[in-house]
């Protein structure tokens, strides 16, 4: 029987789809095993394709998204949002050099008395001058004036190298975000649209509040946060960064005081031993939330030598009113917001005693006055270093001051959030969002 043209198509459709219907019986086992690789080689070179297909372009990210920070407390009075909605007049990078912020550019005059700096564009002279005098404390050797609409002059009492150190601090409001609003149990900010540097990714960021650690805890467990400090428990996805504080207590011997005018005296009760001639103690803690473990160690042996302590706990704010300018305590254990080695005029400097410098030991010794004075003029990294310990040297022959270890902090965060940046060495906990215009949850693209 002869086949037309026209049917042979026809004729092949029909044996191929017998052939798939009967499959088992027509194909042998060998057949069947060598099918069944084919189809699996077939599927994975498909999906090879369709991931390279979709990798082909990079991922950068995009604007939107909202960060909801717990934090633990009894009122959002208290919660300080530094970096969020403040800036400084510099920054500090990561290897800890000096950058642009509100400030585009600066000099310094030859003697390191005199700074001048370029504002940013969006920003007055006359309002970064005025927050200065409304809040003297921040820079209480430098006077500083407006000089036309976009610089800012500061000049120092004397020389100071250091003098940027302060300026790094958020005291100006033009941070990445600004106040939407506030309830009682939540701060929400929105993107600042005028933000002189790089505008933030994270469209919102909410500041909630939690009466407890474990409260927080839970919320971080349930994703209702995506990011607090010093939990105990944190969930187990989540990205964790080690913050090294720049804030840390001293404790200062008052060397003013009659009874602890001796070396002797002082180094007995640094030791924790009891001086013959000394029967009580009066110390004074300022800010010390958590105590240094070295420090509650002192106190115990200084109660079992048969001294008898009489603390007193204080705010910072309340002790300027009065027990410091004063110098009115034996022993002062205070939490400092700065390392000791950004100045050590400021607290050994003889110029310092009493009223409002911060020579809180009283100590006065003309070596040190003069190393501190040359160390405020010194450039140079390694020289500096070298007077630098001179001068911790001669300090600690005196038995004034013990400087315990910086604070440490753990950050963790929600795995959503990409791009996460934050510098080891921060001079508070609300420093660790001096890189927030950084980090990022939404993505896109981009071939």
């Amino acid at each position: 029987m002869e086949i037309s043209l026209r049917d042979v198509s026809r004729v092949r459709l029909n044996s191929f789809v017998y052939t798939l219907k009967h499959w088992r019986g027509t194909f042998s086992l060998l057949e069947k095993v060598a099918v069944g690789i084919i189809f699996i080689l077939i599927i994975l070179t498909s999906y090879k394709w369709a991931l390279a297909a979709s990798n082909s372009g990079s991922f950068v990210p995009v604007s939107g998204g909202v960060f909801i920070e717990g934090v633990v407390g009894n009122s959002l009075d208290d919660i300080d949002l530094g970096r969020l909605t403040k800036s400084g007049l510099v920054s500090v990078s990561s290897d800890g050099k000096f950058e642009p912020d509100i400030a585009s550019s600066w000099e310094a005059s030859p003697d390191k008395a005199t700074y001048k700096f370029n504002i940013a564009s969006n920003i007055s002279s006359t309002e970064i001058v005025d927050t200065l005098s409304k809040n003297p404390t921040y820079l209480p050797d430098a006077t500083c004036a407006a000089e036309g609409m976009k610089m800012v002059s500061c000049k120092l009492t004397g020389s100071d190298t250091n003098f940027l150190n302060a300026l790094s601090k958020p005291l100006f409001p033009h941070g990445p975000y600004k106040l939407d609003k506030k309830t009682k149990n939540e701060i929400r900010l929105k993107r600042n649209p005028d933000y002189h540097l790089q505008k933030p990714y994270i469209e919102k960021f909410i500041v909630r509040i939690y009466p407890d650690k474990g409260s927080l805890e839970k919320a971080g467990s349930k994703g209702a946060v995506t990011g607090a400090i010093n939990l105990d428990n944190t969930p187990s996805n989540w990205q964790q960064k080690k913050i090294t504080l720049s804030k840390k207590h001293i404790l200062f011997i008052n060397s003013l005081k009659t009874y602890l005018k001796n070396t002797s005296t002082r180094e007995k009760i640094l030791k924790g031993e009891k001086p013959e001639e000394i029967k009580t103690l009066d110390i004074l803690e300022i800010n010390g939330v958590s105590n240094d473990p070295e420090y509650e160690a002192l106190k115990a042996k200084l109660t079992a030598s048969g001294i008898e302590l009489k603390i007193r706990k204080s705010t910072l704010k309340e002790a300027l009113l009065g027990d410091l300018p004063k110098r009115n305590y034996d022993i002062l254990y205070l939490l400092v917001s700065e390392n000791l080695s950004s100045d050590p005029y400021k607290y050994w400097n003889s110029a310092e005693r009493s009223g409002d410098g911060q020579n809180f030991a009283e100590l006065a010794d003309a070596d040190i006055d003069e190393l501190t004075e040359q160390y405020r003029i010194t450039e140079d990294p390694t020289k500096k270093k070298e007077v630098f310990d001179k001068i911790a040297s001669l300090v600690e022959k005196e038995k004034v001051a013990v400087e315990y270890k910086n604070i440490e902090a753990k950050y963790a965060v929600s795995p959503k959030i990409k791009g996460l940046l934050i510098n080891k060495s921060c001079l508070c906990e609300a420093d660790r969002f001096d890189q927030v215009a950084k980090w990022y949850i939404k993505e896109k693209k981009q071939r």
